[in-house]
C-alpha cells in the first residue's frame, strides 16, 4: 500500500472516528432537550465530508517528497550516469536520507568504476607476457625455434612473472576486504632491519649507492614477520633502484607513544606532485624513469599498503623534484584493540 493511502486511512479512521462521536453525543443531547436531530446530521456530514477532503490534501502533501525521491530514483536507473543528484525537495526531515543515497551512489560509482579499472588493468598485464609465451610455442610448434634448454628459460620467467602476478592481486584482494591473514608474533625490530638492510646492502654497492641507517630501536613489535619485511624490502630496494649512482638511501628509525617510525629517504629525482595522489593505485607507475623496464608491475607500493593499514599502521610519502623522496612507516608496538 502507498504512503498516500496509509496516511489517508490513518488521519481519515480518526477523524470519522470523532465525527461519530460527535454525532453521538448530539443525537443524546438532541434527545434530552427534545429537539430535532436532522439539523445535526446534515451539518456533521458535511463537516465530515470537508475533514476528508482536508485529510487527503494533507496525506498528498505529506507523501509528496517521499514520492518525489522515488520519482528520482527511477530516472537515475533509467539514465544511469547523467541522472541529477537526489534532492529533498525542501523538507530537513529527509535531507539525511538524500544525502545517503548520494553517499552510496558515488561509492557504487567509484567501485564500478574501479573493477572496470582493475579489469582493463590485468589485461594489460596479461597481454605481454602470454603473447610471448604464445609465440615461442608456436614457433617452436612450427620448427622455426629449436626445442632447447636455452629456449625455455624465457619462458619459465614469463611463467614466473605471471604466478608472481596472480599471489600479489590475490594478496592484495584479500587485504582491501579485511581478510589477510596475519601470522603475527613478537618481531625484534632491530633485527628486522638489519637483516633487510645486509641483505640490500650488495645491490646498493654493485650501484655505487650510499646505504646508511641511523636511530635505534630496543622494542619488539607485535607483526606478521613476513608482511613486514616485505613491506620494508619493497621500500629500501625501490629508493636504491630509482636514487642515481654516488647517491644516498638513509633509513632512520625512532620510537615514540607506543609506535614505531621508520623513514626511508633518498635523494634521487623525486615525484611529480600530480603524481603523489595515486602512488600507491595498483598498476600506477610513475612516467620517466619509473615504468615497466626499469620498476615492476606497479602493484609493490599498493600491496605495501595495505599490509601496513592491516597492522593498524600507516605508509604516507612525501616528495619534491630534484630533492628525493621520503616513504614514512608508521607500525604501532603492540596489537591494536
Amino acid at each position: 500500500m502507498k504512503l498516500k493511502k496509509r496516511l489517508v486511512n490513518m488521519y481519515g479512521g480518526l477523524f470519522t472516528g470523532g465525527v461519530l462521536v460527535s454525532a453521538w453525543v448530539g443525537v443524546a443531547a438532541g434527545q434530552r432537550t427534545s429537539g430535532s436531530g436532522e439539523l445535526l446530521w446534515v451539518l456533521l456530514f458535511v463537516l465530515w465530508m470537508i475533514g476528508m477532503t482536508a485529510v487527503y490534501l494533507m496525506a498528498r502533501w505529506s507523501a509528496r517528497p517521499l514520492e518525489a525521491l522515488a520519482e528520482q530514483t527511477t530516472v537515475k536507473l533509467a539514465l544511469a550516469d547523467h541522472a541529477p543528484r537526489w534532492s529533498a525537495d525542501g523538507m530537513e526531515e529527509l535531507e539525511p536520507i538524500a544525502q545517503m543515497l548520494n553517499r552510496m551512489e558515488q561509492e557504487l560509482s567509484r567501485g564500478s568504476r574501479s573493477r572496470d579499472q582493475l579489469v582493463a588493468d590485468v589485461a594489460h598485464e596479461l597481454r605481454t607476457p602470454l603473447a610471448i609465451l604464445r609465440g615461442q610455442l608456436e614457433s617452436m610448434l612450427e620448427g622455426k625455434v629449436e626445442l632447447a634448454p636455452e629456449q625455455l628459460v624465457p619462458l619459465l620467467d614469463e611463467t614466473t612473472r605471471l604466478t608472481r602476478l596472480v599471489q600479489d592481486l590475490q594478496q592484495l584482494s584479500l587485504a582491501k576486504a579485511g581478510a589477510l591473514p596475519l601470522q603475527r608474533t613478537w618481531v625484534p625490530f632491530a633485527e628486522l632491519l638489519a637483516e633487510i638492510t645486509s641483505v640490500l646492502e650488495l645491490e646498493a654497492e654493485l650501484k655505487g649507492t650510499t646505504l646508511a641507517m641511523t636511530g635505534s630501536v630496543q622494542e619488539e613489535v607485535y607483526c606478521d614477520r613476513v608482511r613486514i619485511k616485505q613491506v620494508l624490502i619493497n621500500l629500501l630496494g625501490n629508493a636504491i633502484r630509482y636514487t642515481p649512482p654516488e647517491g644516498r638511501v638513509e633509513v632512520s628509525v625512532s620510537v615514540g607513544l607506543g609506535k614505531v617510525q621508520v623513514v626511508v629517504r633518498d635523494d634521487g629525482p623525486g615525484i611529480p606532485p600530480e603524481s603523489l595522489p595515486y602512488l600507491f593505485d595498483r598498476f600506477y607507475r610513475v612516467e620517466g624513469s619509473r615504468n615497466r623496464q626499469s620498476g615492476g608491475m606497479g602493484l609493490g607500493l599498493a600491496i605495501a599498503k595495505e599490509f601496513v593499514e592491516a597492522h593498524s599502521g600507516r605508509l604516507q610519502v612525501k616528495s619534491e623534484l630534484g630533492e628525493g623522496t621520503a616513504f614514512t612507516l608508521i607500525l604501532p608496538l603492540f596489537p591494536v584493540s
